[in-house]
């Protein structure tokens, strides 16, 4: 059984929580992106596996993502033309989620307003 909490308790592990959980992205993408840069420069993935938490399937699959997430943000004219959603929402990607999330307006770009007048 869990023990009641008070609100001011939860609202400090809740703010402990939230401030890992950011930190632990952050130093995760950092890892992603030097598994792809090592496996570019030629590193084998049995070396790269040996001296990360990933198997040697796993960092090819990394490596893979973050070369196609490069690969979309070199191919677009910007950012905006590839993806729709508001910021804040990294790694929503890797799920193929492209659009707006239900009862977020959505902004109207000078882009998009010009074309509505022509």
């Amino acid at each position: 059984m869990t023990p009641n909490i008070s609100p001011a308790d939860a609202a400090a592990h809740i703010r402990k929580l939230d401030r890992a959980t950011a930190a632990h992205e952050k130093t995760r993408t950092t890892l992603d992106h030097a598994i792809a840069d090592a496996r570019a420069a030629g590193l084998p993935l049995t070396t790269i596996s040996e001296h990360t938490p990933y198997s040697r399937e796993w960092a090819r699959k990394i490596a893979n993502r973050v070369d196609a997430e490069r690969a979309d943000l070199c191919n677009a004219p910007n950012y905006s033309d590839r993806c729709e959603l508001p910021a804040g929402h990294e790694g929503r990607h890797r799920d193929g989620n492209m659009t707006w999330p239900q009862g977020v307006e959505r902004p109207v770009s000078p882009a998009s307003s010009k074309e509505k007048t022509a």
